[in-house]
């Protein structure tokens, strides 16, 4: 499982729980291409069903960008694919981990630059962190190309007048790390030697929790963003009561039994 010789465009590494996984195509500014479309397709496979991961956290290989998008050279498909029309597919299928009914947490650290199609991992983050050089944009405009699903994923995450700007506004601008953190896309900032330590530490301490509610918490939430409220309140419970008949009252890992706490 998570045999680095299996994966050609990510590195894995699955350590005390934590699965980092590196966009590791840098000489293409971690573009993706359909390699690294069936790598994920295979990651997020094996780590729906294994037991040992219980955080994931997704990074970049230094360079430029954290990811640009679809590799507009070689597009994402594998050479002379082409779907029916009532089959057509999206990268986002198979690139994010909820869409793989992958429930662990999902931790996007980000440095340089994030555009397009960079925003199905941003869209699926439980939590996304960056670094202050980071920059955000969608170029989609640019090549005369409609602009849809990256930023409807991101409606009821950031205001909508923030995302038809920078649909918009294509590459004429974009959205810097204090003004991602401003609105929402982004939870942190901070220096660009600090990211990688960082985003470790906050998946370490997710990983040391219980996975069951932990995972079932972030199913709940998601879940519940396409219910409306009543209903997504009468799911919520219903998980609650599926987590105690499920695994019983666990008792508090001693790793966790601290005071220390810090003030974000």
């Amino acid at each position: 499982m998570f045999d680095q010789s299996a994966f050609t465009t990510i590195l894995v590494d699955l350590k005390d729980g934590v699965l980092t996984v590196t966009l590791n195509q840098a000489s293409k500014a971690n573009a993706f291409d359909n390699a690294m479309i069936r790598d994920f397709e295979r990651l997020w496979n094996e780590t729906r069903h294994a037991e040992q991961v219980r955080c994931v956290v997704l990074r970049a290989a230094e360079g430029k960008a954290f990811c640009t998008g679809v590799d507009i050279r070689t597009g994402w498909r594998a050479e002379g694919e082409m779907p029916a029309p009532f089959d057509y597919d999206d990268p986002g299928d198979f690139l994010g981990p909820k869409s793989n009914r992958v429930w662990k947490p999902f931790v996007v650290a980000v440095h340089g630059m994030a555009a397009g199609g960079a925003f199905y991992w941003l869209n699926e983050a439980d939590i996304a962190i960056c670094s202050e050089d980071a920059t955000f944009f969608d170029p989609h405009l640019k090549f005369a190309k409609l602009s849809s699903v990256e930023p409807i994923g991101m409606l009821g995450r950031i205001p909508y007048q923030e995302i038809s700007r920078m649909v918009l506004m294509a590459d004429e601008e974009r959205i810097s790390a204090q003004t991602a953190l401003r609105m929402s896309l982004v939870t942190e900032v901070v220096e660009r030697e600090r990211l990688w330590p960082r985003a470790q530490k906050i998946a370490a301490t997710i990983a040391a929790r219980d996975p069951v509610p932990t995972q079932g918490s972030i199913k709940a939430l998601w879940e519940a963003q396409g219910l409306p409220r009543e209903q997504a309140i009468a799911r919520a419970v219903q998980y609650i009561q599926i987590s105690k008949s499920t695994v019983g009252v666990r008792p508090i890992p001693r790793s966790l039994k601290t005071k220390s706490w810090t003030l974000r």
